[in-house]
């Protein structure tokens, strides 16, 4: 009887800690104002062209919308909150969690904040390639070049990694603690 009652705890504790409850929005925005008022409203803007995109969780088993994508950018010109040559910037990765959808090698002019410590953008900001936006460029000005040239390392190490080995190492220690309990009163 133990023994089933163990068997049954190992199988149902895994959907007791994954499934805790959460909740989900889709994107929704409001209408932006113009290039002058949401720079104003931004702590970055700059134009320039991706050079790298990395998924940290692109080999994860389980994946969200929410999942923050890196992406690495080649300053060409910029307004406001960004000096370096390369810079890294935060999306998530589908637009149903407001990600934006960055290109390889496309050319944008980017308008976003800073969240925890990283540039982030969203499909709710100005941010449009750099072709669609005559009209921001000209009502923004002439941009400055980056002062500080800098080379980004590609595709740091997310902690979330990091989280997943220490509970795969933990249920792991579970199993075999539990295969041991089994073991021993079997012997009994």
């Amino acid at each position: 009887m133990r023994i089933k009652l163990l068997l049954v705890f190992l199988f149902i504790f895994p959907f007791l800690v994954n499934f805790s409850s959460t909740s989900s929005l889709a994107c929704s925005c409001i209408e932006p104002g113009g290039a002058v008022e949401e720079m104003d409203n931004s702590d970055f803007v700059f134009t320039g062209k991706v050079t790298a995109i990395h998924d940290p969780n692109k080999n994860a088993f389980i994946k969200s919308s929410a999942d923050l994508l890196e992406i690495k950018f080649e300053v060409s010109d910029t307004w406001k909150g960004v000096e370096a040559s390369e810079v890294l910037i935060y999306t998530e990765r589908d637009s149903a969690s407001c990600g934006f959808k960055f290109t390889l090698d496309g050319e944008y002019l980017v308008y976003g904040n800073e969240h925890d410590g990283k540039k982030s953008v969203n499909l709710c900001s100005n941010t449009a390639l750099l072709v669609e936006v005559a009209d921001d460029l000209a009502a923004l000005g002439k941009g400055q070049k980056p002062s500080e040239v800098v080379e980004l390392a590609e595709g740091q190490q997310n902690s979330m990694d990091i989280l997943i080995t220490i509970f795969a190492g933990v249920a792991l220690l579970i199993i075999v603690a539990s295969a041991m309990f089994v073991k021993k009163f079997n012997r009994r």
